[in-house]
């Protein structure tokens, strides 16, 4: 059954509070942000990812080996559903996002992007693919957390080929690859496909779908992570593919050459979200 829409009140109350957030963020962006150190910038955009998540209602829960806060030198790769999918991830675990060079361009929220030390690719360009992967690399090494969607593409139907380029910044770095398998549903259980991003639609219109929408539930399934040099890039990549697969069924079951020794907490629900 399709989502119904909420009263044309809620949806200006939503909006209005949306608009708080946006600018809450450009002021924290642009004027606290330079003099603070940078895990308490971390801090900072996950507890404002979350009031974000809040005011659209929509509600995050984490299934599997969810990461703990003191993981460094990751690279998360995620299937692409929705225009949220960053919000999502970062609202869970603060990391620096590769996204396609349009997003750059994006009133506001661009520059907010951009500041906030998100990787810009052009992915018709082969030699700017190759110097961002050198950027991710770089990345990893200095323990940060970096999180890409090979699909490049949104698509909540099916998941499109992955593909495998940067898979190889993990392998340089000697970073752990841990996938990730995003679904959206409704209250009732059933898959939401109306939050995925048509192909031609703006951000605009988009923001203002979701403003219409009724709460929706979102679930992160994390499976095990590996390291990067179980394989080669190609392989990783297929496997990353194939462990998301299966996540959005079930729990994947990963080949033992390439399973981490590392163990972390399991089947773990996230915090309410608070609104502001």
């Amino acid at each position: 059954m399709p989502n119904q829409r909420i009263s044309r009140l809620t949806q200006l109350n939503r909006g209005a509070r949306l608009v708080l957030k946006l600018l809450k963020g450009l002021l924290l962006v642009g004027d606290v942000f330079p003099h603070i150190r940078p895990f308490e910038r971390d801090v900072i955009i996950e507890g404002w990812c979350r009031e974000v998540l809040d005011v659209l209602s929509i509600r995050l829960n984490l299934l599997g080996e969810a990461p703990p806060g003191k993981v460094s030198s990751v690279l998360f790769v995620a299937n692409h559903v929705s225009w949220m999918d960053i919000l999502v991830i970062n609202a869970c675990r603060r990391v620096r996002f590769v996204v396609k060079a349009e997003v750059r361009q994006w009133p506001l929220v661009g520059w907010m992007a951009a500041r906030t030390g998100t990787l810009f690719v052009t992915q018709a360009s082969p030699h700017e693919l190759a110097s961002v992967a050198n950027d991710v690399a770089a990345s990893l090494r200095c323990g940060d957390c970096v999180a890409l969607f090979p699909e490049g593409t949104t698509d909540d139907a099916f998941i499109q080929a992955f593909h495998s380029g940067l898979v190889e910044s993990a392998i340089a770095a000697k970073a752990l690859v841990w996938p990730v398998a995003i679904t959206y549903k409704r209250l009732d259980g059933s898959l939401d496909p109306d939050i995925a991003a048509a192909g031609s639609q703006s951000l605009v219109s988009f923001i203002v779908n979701l403003l219409a929408r009724p709460a929706t539930r979102v679930q992160l399934s994390f499976t095990r992570p590996a390291e990067s040099s179980a394989a080669d890039r190609r392989t990783l990549t297929d496997w990353c593919q194939q462990a998301i697969e299966q996540s959005l069924a079930s729990h994947p079951q990963l080949p033992a050459s390439a399973r981490s020794p590392r163990r972390y907490p399991a089947d773990e629900s996230f915090p309410p979200l608070t609104a502001a």
